[in-house]
């Protein structure tokens, strides 16, 4: 399965970012087929499911750490757990529960080796904000990724699967091994915080 992994630089291009993210690229039973194609050493069928999720998931590495190498890296990480647990995976949350589980239990591990909080970029919507100038468009931007640096991790995470993968609350919950009322909490603070920061620059303009 080696071959399997390889990157191709156009597919993980950042001007994809800014394209619409479909919130479930394949539907459940073909995932299934595939992770049961996979557990039988079935090449094709993970190189149809990487082409089919590595996007998602080098999107939610690239806005967690800011960093494009290590969020390919961590990435291949991920559908290489992917590919060693096909002979025991079951169907029973959503696929891209599952998935993001094992995403989010990376990252976690990355950030706790190098010992400092990651960025992310939050909602790239911003940069389409109308009757604003380059300039300003870039100083909001700046604030907010200094905000997100003081936010907790578990804030952090839970606002980027809403926000960037528009995952239900229960969902993101499972991924995060936290109750729907948690998740809530956690993402209602999230934004208070960056509203408070986008405010006090308004206010400043």
């Amino acid at each position: 399965m080696k071959g399997v992994f390889a990157w191709t630089g156009n597919s993980l291009d950042l001007l994809a970012m800014k394209e619409a993210e479909s919130k479930d690229p394949v539907r459940p039973e073909r995932e299934t087929g595939l992770m049961a194609r996979i557990a039988l050493d079935d090449q094709e069928a993970m190189e149809e499911l990487i082409g089919l999720w590595k996007l998602p998931i080098f999107r939610f590495f690239l806005r967690s750490l800011n960093q494009r190498e290590d969020a390919e890296d961590l990435t291949q990480r991920v559908f290489i757990r992917v590919y060693r647990s096909s002979p025991r995976y079951v169907a029973q949350a959503k696929f891209s529960t599952w998935l993001f589980t094992i995403a989010r239990n990376l990252l976690i591990d990355e950030i706790k080796k190098r010992k400092r909080r990651p960025q992310e970029v939050f909602d790239e919507r911003i940069e389409n904000a109308e009757g604003r100038g380059d300039g300003q468009v870039e100083e909001y931007r700046e604030i907010l990724l200094n905000q997100l640096d003081a936010i907790p991790e578990n804030q952090r995470t839970a606002l980027l699967l809403r926000v960037q993968r528009e995952l239900s609350y229960r969902e993101i919950a499972e991924v995060m091994k936290a109750t729907e009322s948690n998740v809530k909490t956690w993402i209602h603070r999230a934004r208070l915080e960056l509203r408070k920061s986008l405010s006090n620059l308004r206010q400043k303009s």
